[in-house]
């Protein structure tokens, strides 16, 4: 402001020949003080907000299907409309739409990790049922190369006592605490309605099944499957186990799935591609069976799973 009133005074008593043009001056003055009163100018609205939209929720009690086969994993996931993919534990979960939601998850292998993944996907899905899908060795050797079985009891037949007399089931109480004691669940029972609605669906899919070795699979309901952590491929423990629990097949996680799907209180059901009988693996005809089944599993028991998708998606289910 002084350098005006200076410019100003001296105006006044400067002759006119020797006078700055005064809109010379005011130019110079106004851009020296907007100079020194200039803002910085806003920063622009960051592009990552959008990226900070909430991820959707996970869908509201929906089925829960199993695998412990890859292949049926991808079989599931090209078949059906998926819609969001997460890893727990190194474990691929996703998720999915097909009539009514689901999620597909990789059980691991194993009495342990199957129950740690059944616990986990209960806990954050609250799912209305549990449909758990894979392969295993049969033990009924009227169950050939590539049939489907769907057992409506399985055993842990790792509890027991190996001694003289071989193995004696029933050394260690496995169960559940109840209001009227403890429930003891040796034999685990499948959900009644899922087994009369995934049978139905295993039927209405059986002509469109894939052949195994040149034989359309045939599907086995009802029996006892058996699981361990140990994978029976002996004909004198398949005999033994057949003699002892009467039982149809054997896997490794089957059971271990059920028992903690019925401490839940989630129905659920297991349903498996029987590969070779127990000892009888390492045969000329097994071996080329076989090389058509681990091509076929897959695509048979996601063809099952899609049916019963398709069949009745609002199923009641029951104990």
């Amino acid at each position: 402001m002084k350098l005006i009133r200076d410019f100003l005074s001296n105006r006044r008593l400067a002759p006119a020949s020797q006078s700055i043009p005064v809109v010379m001056i005011l130019i110079l003055i106004v851009s020296m003080t907007s100079g020194c009163q200039r803002k910085e100018a806003p920063p622009p609205k960051l592009a990552a907000d959008s990226a900070k939209t909430k991820a959707p929720p996970p869908p509201e009690h929906p089925w829960v299907i199993l695998y412990s086969y890859t292949p049926i994993g991808k079989e599931l996931i090209a078949g059906t409309k998926t819609t969001r993919d997460t890893v727990w534990e190194g474990r691929e979960i996703t998720e999915g739409a097909e009539f009514e939601p689901f999620v597909l998850a990789n059980s691991g292998v194993g009495l342990a990790n199957a129950t740690a993944t059944t616990q986990y996907l209960i806990d954050r899905y609250h799912p209305r049922g549990i449909i758990f899908c894979g392969i295993a060795n049969a033990i009924n050797p009227e169950h050939r190369i590539g049939d489907i079985c769907i057992p409506d009891h399985w055993i842990t037949f790792d509890y027991g006592y190996w001694g003289d007399n071989g193995f004696l089931i029933d050394s260690v109480s496995v169960g559940r605490p109840t209001a009227a004691g403890f429930d003891r669940m040796l034999d685990i029972p499948v959900d009644s309605a899922l087994y009369a609605t995934l049978g139905e669906a295993a039927t209405g899919a059986a002509f469109r099944l894939r052949s195994v070795a040149r034989r359309l699979p045939e599907v086995h309901r009802g029996g006892i499957g058996i699981s361990g952590n140990a994978f029976i491929d002996n004909k004198g423990k398949r005999e033994q186990l057949a003699k002892q629990l009467k039982a149809q097949i054997t896997d490794t996680e089957s059971a271990a799935v059920l028992q903690t799907a019925a401490a839940a209180g989630v129905p659920a059901i297991s349903l498996r591609a029987c590969a070779a009988p127990a000892g009888e693996s390492g045969g000329v005809a097994a071996q080329a069976a076989l090389a058509d089944f681990f091509t076929a599993a897959g695509y048979n028991i996601a063809l099952v799973v899609e049916q019963f998708l398709g069949v009745n998606p609002t199923i009641k289910t029951g104990s």
